[in-house]
Order: C-alpha cells, then sequence, then structure tokens
C-alpha cells in the first residue's frame, strides 16, 4: 500500500504598492538589466538586506521585559555562603 503524500502548506503573499518616480524607475531598470535580475526580485533582496541590517533577521534573539517587580528564585534562597559569615 502506497503511503499518501502530506499536502504542503500554502505560501501566502501580500500585495504591497508603492510609487517611484520615472527617474527612480530608470535607474531601477538599468540596475536590474546589468545585473540580470527582475525588478520584483531586486526589490525582495533589497528589503530583506535592510531588514537584517536593522535588527530584524532570521535569527533574532527576543529578550522578554522584565520588570522592576518581579521576583527571582535568588532573591528568596540567598546565597549559602553569606548565610554562614
Amino acid at each position: 500500500m502506497a503511503l499518501r503524500r502530506r499536502k504542503r502548506k500554502a505560501t501566502k503573499f501580500r500585495k504591497v504598492e508603492f510609487k517611484l518616480t520615472s527617474q527612480q524607475k530608470k535607474r531601477v531598470d538599468a540596475f536590474c538589466n546589468h545585473h540580470k535580475t527582475t525588478p520584483i526580485n531586486m526589490y525582495k533582496k533589497a528589503i530583506l538586506l535592510y531588514l537584517d541590517h536593522n535588527g530584524y533577521g532570521q535569527h533574532r534573539i527576543h529578550q522578554p521585559a522584565i520588570s522592576e517587580n518581579q521576583m527571582s528564585i535568588f532573591d528568596i534562597v540567598g546565597d549559602p555562603l553569606k548565610a554562614e559569615g
């Protein structure tokens, strides 16, 4: 009996629009022709590079905020070496 393959989860895309001046569009087209890429791929790579350089990369470590009133386990237990002396 053949095993059934799981269906791959569909990738969700969001539509984003922005305006460029004619001079900016000419520069983008010239860059894409020189590097043999499409404007869409250039935009995606530029956004990923920008996010990586500004702290929003894939391996971002999120530190939870700890308030001043939150106690630590070490506040209650104390240091046994200090208690003896």
